[in-house]
């Protein structure tokens, strides 16, 4: 089923360039939504905490806690949330990488700079590095977003340049009157072009012999220095 279009093959470059140009914005749009989308913070579904100096034994289904050294020396560890154990990988020496589940606060993952330990039941940690899996790929919300922009986008083109009735009217209308425009020949355009550059360079000359007469009279009468 073939688009309507307002009455169609009237005025047709300027609205296909219309619909060029608002194509382009358009685009810029959709990689602006695609940046910004990507800077949105998503809900995590789990921790990837790399660990070392390994304590204990730990396994899938513990409760685990995120903690990190208080802003007072010898005040002790604060807790900034518990999790369950997903996995646990152990190296021979002594690290390895626990994956945790969602955090009870979630506020953890501002703090993973600042956290220094990962305890439980029976085990304990200092924490290497950590960070959050969300709870689906970036990208598809990048995608979406850009993909919104793009389908509103064509919506608005459409009926800027196809459907609408006073914008099409407009642009028809522009259309007859560029072909009223009386476009100057190849000839008088070089003819154009020849004035412009001599009078350019006439121009130029007159202010140069001006500006040295002046400067050879400010010489005469002591105002300048050689």
């Amino acid at each position: 089923m073939a688009l309507r279009v307002y009455k169609p093959g009237q005025g047709y470059w300027t609205r296909v360039l219309t619909a060029v140009c608002i194509g382009v914005l358009v685009l810029a749009a959709a990689a602006w939504a695609w940046e910004q989308a990507g800077t949105i913070r998503l809900p995590a579904k789990s921790h990837n905490i790399a660990v070392r100096a390994i304590s204990g034994d730990l396994a899938v289904g513990d409760r685990v806690s995120y903690m990190r050294l208080s802003d007072d020396i010898d005040a002790p560890l604060v807790t900034l949330g518990e999790g369950l154990v997903e996995s646990v990988l152990v190296g021979n020496d002594r690290s390895g990488t626990v994956v945790v589940g969602t955090f009870t606060n979630d506020d953890v993952r501002d703090n993973f700079g600042r956290a220094s330990r990962l305890t439980g039941e029976g085990f304990g940690a200092q924490i290497a590095s950590a960070s959050a899996n969300p709870v689906f790929p970036r990208n598809y919300l990048q995608a979406s977003a850009a993909g919104l922009m793009l389908v509103a986008g064509f919506v608005l083109i459409y009926w800027f340049a196809g459907l609408g009735r006073k914008s099409n009217e407009f642009l028809i209308a522009t259309d007859g009157e560029m072909k009223k425009v009386n476009w100057s020949t190849k000839r008088e355009i070089i003819g154009s072009t020849w004035v412009v550059i001599i009078s350019a360079f006439l121009v130029s000359g007159i202010l140069y012999s001006i500006d040295m007469l002046f400067q050879m009279f400010f010489q005469a009468i002591g105002v300048l220095e050689t």
